[in-house]
């Protein structure tokens, strides 16, 4: 049987929606001459790369693990990473350089940059073309997307330019603007035209059902199971429009726009990544939990029972448990999009396999701006390339460009420096 490609799509009227990596994309063994695992591996799934940012820093004694290796425990913070430990890589020791100036302007913003520390390519802090749009760019990105850049920041301050909210740019002056709203990733994502309110999957159940036909036993279970993901995600955003929609028929004092569950709303919009990462519609992302500085108080479920200003209480010593709790809360949204990764099935492993996922922050202590000791948990192999479940100390002195160099050469780039790098990451 003729394979079928990687870029099927389901058509409509309305919509365009792309296929998960299936067995009947593997060329079959009559085809290449060789036998059906040998053809797996002739056609290996592609990697990507997706990075996570906190904005303000963590509490390094409740974030850094004490022991190096594979034996080491995991702090109080990184908890909810507990049964992922062997999938994850904690990494310590990677610094930056600081410039005079605002230190939260340059704490995002200036995090995946290229430029060298001492350029004020912008007049003001060292931005130039990021790591996820370099990538973006490259030849090897067969992607329909090029990239993708989400945000879970929905509410406006006016006090505060842009350079705290951003942390991709495709050059100075000029940064990727994120989506933050889950309706607009999804159309953007599938194409739609329409409303949500009709189920995409509703407009394409005739081409499905015939595509079905052509499917082993296995390949159908993983199209109901990928269709069912999308139309779960369709419902999720009713239901957060629908919650939203009552909200504001009680006229609650809430900041505009900000959606209900915060923990959800963080899940919601990674879910999209994974679905983009799914189909092939991208394979880099950014992913930007919330903005550096921003005074607008916000509430964490299930932390506190009232809104809190994350920035204040960072240079509160005082208040290092409840930041510490923060941390874990922003922890236990990272692991849930592990988790969807690692249960998604992928040629001869799973979607995580193929993806280094990285959770990081531009400033390492918070209260101090400090540039040092930046936090970072890395998870996913990057196409086996990474050895996981370990705790990486860096050499002192070690400058955070060495790993993004190191992960830039594992998407298939051949960069001789990248920034302010000293060379790959020797303990990667």
């Amino acid at each position: 049987m003729k394979p079928i490609t990687r870029r099927t799509v389901l058509k409509s009227a309305v919509a365009a929606v792309a296929l998960p990596w299936l067995e009947a994309m593997t060329p079959t063994a009559h085809v290449l001459g060789v036998t059906r695992s040998a053809a797996s591996s002739a056609i290996a799934a592609p990697n990507r790369l997706a990075f996570m940012y906190m904005p303000n820093g963590v509490i390094a004694d409740t974030w850094f693990p004490k022991e190096t290796g594979t034996e080491f425990e995991l702090p109080e913070s990184l908890k909810p990473l507990e049964h992922l430990r062997s999938d994850i890589n904690v990494i310590s020791g990677l610094n930056r350089t600081y410039l005079t100036g605002e230190p939260h302007s340059q704490a995002g913003s200036c995090w995946l940059t290229s430029a060298l520390p001492n350029e004020r390519k912008d007049g003001v802090t060292a931005i130039d073309t990021t790591l996820d749009q370099i990538i973006a760019r490259h030849p090897s990105n067969g992607a329909a997307f090029p990239s993708l850049e989400l945000s879970c920041n929905t509410f406006v301050d006016n006090m505060e330019p842009k350079l705290f909210d951003a942390i991709s740019w495709y050059g100075p002056g000029n940064n990727a603007k994120s989506l933050n709203d889950p309706q607009k990733v999804f159309k953007r994502l599938f194409g739609q035209s329409g409303s949500v309110d009709q189920s995409v999957l509703d407009t394409l159940l005739d081409e499905a059902a015939q595509l079905n036909k052509k499917l082993g036993v296995k390949d159908r279970q993983k199209m109901e199971e990928y269709l069912e993901s999308v139309r779960a995600i369709e419902k999720r955003i009713g239901i957060q429009k629908d919650s939203k929609d009552r909200i504001a028929d009680l006229n609650l004092e809430m900041p505009a726009n900000v959606p209900v569950d915060r923990g959800e709303f963080i899940r919601l919009m990674g879910d999209m990544m994974v679905l983009a990462f799914r189909t092939d519609q991208t394979r880099v992302a950014t992913f930007m939990i919330g903005p550096e500085r921003w005074q607008t108080p916000q509430l964490y479920e299930g932390v506190f029972d009232k809104p809190v200003n994350h920035h204040i209480m960072t240079h509160d010593t005082a208040c290092d448990d409840q930041v510490s709790l923060i941390d874990q809360f922003h922890v236990q949204q990272y692991a849930y999009l592990v988790d969807q990764l690692k249960k998604i099935p992928e040629g001869d492993g799973t979607l995580l396999d193929n993806c280094s996922f990285v959770l990081g922050s531009g400033l390492g202590n918070g209260a101090r701006h400090s540039y040092k000791q930046l936090p970072l948990v890395m998870a996913g192999s990057g196409g086996g390339k990474i050895e996981t479940g370990r705790h990486l100390m860096a050499d002192e002195g070690t400058p955070l460009a060495n790993l993004w160099l190191s992960l830039a050469e594992n998407m298939g780039l051949n960069l001789e420096n990248f920034a302010d790098s000293t060379g790959r990451l020797a303990q990667l």
